[in-house]
């Protein structure tokens, strides 16, 4: 092994013959891979110098602010943690005294590397040039003298920065805004340049370069190179004894962070290019590591793609594989030397062929010293696991088609585990339904590799050819654990493991949330008969449907419109109710489903639209419950009164169209395991506004025509503290009173509106009215308080109320909105005014206050001239 203190190239691109890569740390950004600053970058991001946008991306190609790069090159000096503390107000007149940047600039400046500008400003929002970025770093790594004595700014450092090697693969205009990618380069370079330091003083001052680097001398960091030969107790040649975060490469031990342990398991057996910090006790730790590109050859050869394994000469092993199966003449071939070292699922064995052909995973092939001789061998052969539930407490992971479970105890010593995702480490917290484990465990069961998956394809099988599925136009292969059958035209959505291979396939999640309620159905006229279905949809549209040729109903295909109508109806007449529905790629209802009544069994049958409930339930808020039954801002609530088949009565709510403690006569549809409803309807109810819903003082009511072009009444009011309006969902809604005595609402009546889901109204609570004004009251209504009187007495923070010949009470007066509405005016009576307007009664100004009370506290009040 060799230890130096030049940083140099560690690019990884090359090393694999088979589209893998090893790397220690997180994946890089998207738009940094193959780009010619990937090293760099890398590099940076490690050293925490130069990192990423926050969001995944590095943006190579973009420009750098000079405060940003006030940031990188105070990092690069190691004073990252001084500019937290240096955060005050700068000596640049432009720079805001809470600028961001403030820290980084004062530390900069203290370390004489950043100056202002002619004018003295430092312009910490303009991007920065390639002469002002190569002048800092000149400065940091102490060659300004020599930079001065070439003719200064900008040519003497552009200058001296070439011939030290900060330019080395960045090289641009000298005016030009440079690129981020350009910058983090040259701040690599930088990192390596032997320093220039002052050596006499006085009269002798001089300068010389100096056997020092910004890596080493003032980040504490090392570059070596060498083999890992251990991670953790695996090992290159047997069990090893390092603790579970430590890693040696070649006859050094070194710590390595948590978060890193996964990947580097990938390197074992590599020849690595690394990087060590110092900590403080002495001890170093593995910042990066990466395949040395020079020294190893590796080939990754999935289980599916191996044709054939035999013996060689003197031996050895011969491997025969497809790079491209399906398209390649001729498989390739590659020589296992006499007694290679084996890894079978992380811990070391004598070699055996025949555990290279795994039923599922893959083989790593590693040439260590370049003679196309294979010295290493990786075997991973994987058992897929469906999550089932994850049992935190015991640690136990259950699969969903009854195999083993799989433990996983951080307490137990006798087995080492890691679990990741990408790359990166997960929880058992993180796992959830349907995720697919690939697990690899040593032959001995003391080592557990577990790679998790998320993916998913949703869809229908298209196309079968043997083991091979076509869902979406793209060929998926089954995987060994799934043994049930996939057959033509199923759907749902189908589970991948790490391979890209079908591992679990659930039908419910696709059962069609595409409901609607059947109004009515018919055949059209003509020679050419097809059914027509008018539906009120869940987006409260009513639309006719037209079917294609043949229907696949309620799970069946090739069944004719006539077949469907006569399905629809009973004792001759089609019967109103809930259906779910596809349309073809023409516009064609091509699926309709019926609901399976479970309604007496209770059961629950997550693959089968289903009616699970038809009873009155009491509504609680607190729980989210409707009965038994979890409903929430996704549940589908429909408001169609029983008996009624005009569309025109038929309304979508939103949950708050729930009061508390309310009972309603309810279709429940769809209920999850976890008894969430996913479709409610409504069949009878009170169609009152919720109690906890803010006043509206009514200002005025105008006609008007919806989108659908149809006459509904238009309300102007004022609410939350502003004018605004809102359209009825029928016409004639907006009524008080009942019989004869019912006339329309007026300016200055008080209601609480009920909106459905298009924000259009279907109902209201009249709390105040407008014609009764002189009558004082107050009312309860659960943990509603109205109360309707005169102040008696006002104070800086509450108003003192009296109802008629009662008690006295108070009220405060914060955080209250309140409105003022003057009766003797026609135009501008109502305002929103400041609680200081509210006025002690007088028969002169004989004003009341209308106040609105929830829970027990004031929320708005009425100020009624």
């Amino acid at each position: 092994m060799t230890i130096s203190k030049k940083l140099t190239a560690t690019v990884l691109a090359g090393i694999m013959s088979v589209g893998m890569a090893f790397s220690a740390f997180a994946s890089l950004p998207t738009d940094v891979v193959d780009s010619p600053y990937e090293e760099s970058i890398e590099t940076l991001g490690a050293l925490e110098i130069m990192i990423g946008d926050g969001n995944g991306q590095f943006r190579p190609n973009d420009s750098i602010r000079r405060s940003e790069f006030a940031k990188v090159a105070v990092e690069a000096l190691g004073m990252g943690s001084i500019a937290q503390s240096s955060n005050h107000k700068t000596i640049f007149p432009d720079v805001v005294e809470n600028h961001w940047a403030n820290g980084y600039i004062n530390v900069a400046v203290a370390q004489d590397i950043i100056i202002g500008d002619d004018q003295g400003n430092f312009r910490p929002d303009d991007p920065i040039s390639y002469s002002e970025a190569m002048a800092i770093l000149v400065r940091s790594v102490g060659h300004e003298p020599a930079a001065l004595a070439k003719g200064g700014y900008p040519n003497g450092y552009i200058s001296v920065g070439s011939q030290i090697g900060i330019a080395k693969k960045a090289v641009t205009g000298h005016n030009s805004a440079v690129t981020r990618g350009m910058i983090a380069q040259m701040t690599f370079n930088a990192l390596t340049v032997d320093m220039m330091e002052q050596v006499g003083f006085g009269s002798d001052a001089k300068y010389e370069i100096v056997d020092k680097t910004l890596l080493q001398d003032v980040l504490d960091v090392t570059k070596g190179t060498g083999q890992i030969t251990a991670v953790g107790i695996s090992s290159i040649s047997g069990t090893s004894s390092l603790r579970d975060n430590e890693v040696r490469i070649g006859d050094k031990t070194y710590r390595v962070s948590e978060a890193a342990l996964p990947a580097v398991r990938n390197l074992l057996g590599f020849n690595v290019v690394y990087y060590v910090r110092e900590l403080s006790d002495g001890k170093f730790e593995l910042i990066l590591a990466r395949a040395d590109q020079n020294q190893n050859h590796a080939v990754t050869i999935q289980t599916g793609d191996i044709e054939d394994v035999t013996s060689g000469e003197n031996g050895s092993t011969l491997v025969e594989y497809w790079i491209d199966k399906e398209n390649d003449r001729n498989p390739k071939e590659l020589t296992i030397k006499s007694g290679a070292q084996m890894i079978f699922n992380g811990k070391a064995t004598a070699f055996n062929a025949e555990l290279l052909t795994p039923e599922s995973g893959r083989i790593v092939c590693l040439d260590i010293d370049n003679d196309d001789v294979y010295d290493l061998v990786f075997v991973t052969s994987l058992t897929n696991l469906v999550v089932e539930s994850v049992i935190e407490k015991s640690h136990k992971i259950t699969d969903k088609y009854g195999n083993p479970s799989l433990v996983l105890d951080p307490d137990n010593d006798d087995v080492k585990f890691t679990m990741t995702q990408g790359g990166q480490l997960v929880k058992l917290s993180d796992l959830a339904e349907w995720d697919v484990l690939s697990v690899a465990k040593s032959v001995d069961g003391s080592i557990i590799s577990v790679e998790v998956s998320k993916n998913k394809v949703t869809g229908k099988v298209e196309e079968i050819d043997g083991n091979k599925r076509v869902i979406g136009g793209k060929e998926y292969e089954i995987a060994k654990n799934y043994q049930e059958d996939i057959k033509l035209n199923d759907e749902g959505t189908f589970y991948l493991d790490v391979e890209g291979k079908i591992a679990a396939v659930d039908t419910s999640s696709t059962l069609s949330s595409n409901y609607a309620y059947v109004v009515d159905a018919g055949l059209s006229t003509g020679f050419d008969k097809r059914l027509e279905v008018k539906v009120f949809t869940k987006d409260g549209e009513v639309t006719i449907l037209k079917s294609a040729e043949k229907i696949r109903f309620n799970g069946t295909n090739g069944k004719t419109p006539e077949e469907v109508l006569t399905a629809l109806k009973s004792a001759g007449s089609v019967v109103p109710q809930l259906v779910t529905f596809e349309k073809n790629a023409s516009g064609e209802l091509s699926q309709l489903n019926t609901a399976t009544d479970l309604t007496g069994s209770g059961a629950i049958n997550k693959n089968q639209f289903s009616l699970n409930a038809n009873a009155e339930l009491t509504y609680k808020k607190a729980s989210g419950k409707l009965g038994a039954y979890n409903v929430n801002e996704n549940t589908l609530i429909l408001n169609i009164p029983a008996g009624t088949t005009d569309p025109d009565e038929f309304s979508i709510e939103k949950l708050s169209f729930f009061n508390d403690n309310e009972a309603y006569d309810v279709l429940v549809y769809d209920v999850a395991e976890d008894l969430t409803a996913k479709v409610v309807i409504v069949t009878s109810s009170t169609a009152s506004a919720s109690i906890e819903a803010p006043i509206a003082v009514v200002d005025q009511i105008a006609t008007v025509l919806n989108g659908n072009n149809e006459t509904v009444q238009r309300v102007y009011v004022y609410q939350n503290g502003e004018r605004v309006f809102f359209d009825t969902d029928t016409d004639g809604l907006l009524v008080k009173g009942e019989g004869e005595e019912a006339t329309s609402l007026k300016k200055g009546d008080i209601i609480q509106l009920k909106l459905n889901t298009k924000n259009e109204i279907s109902g209201f609570r009249l709390l105040f009215d407008v014609d009764n004004k002189a009558t004082e009251f107050s009312q309860s209504i659960d943990d509603l308080d109205l109360i309707y009187g005169r102040v008696t007495k006002k104070f800086a923070s509450s108003i003192n109320v009296q109802v008629g010949d009662g008690a006295v009470s108070n009220y405060g007066l914060a955080n209250v909105t309140v409105y003022e509405f003057d009766s003797g005016k026609n135009k501008n009576a109502i305002r929103v005014v400041d609680a200081n307007e509210i006025t002690q009664y007088d028969d002169l100004d004989p004003s009341r206050v209308f106040i609105k009370i929830y829970k027990d506290a004031v929320q708005e009040i009425v100020i009624v001239k």
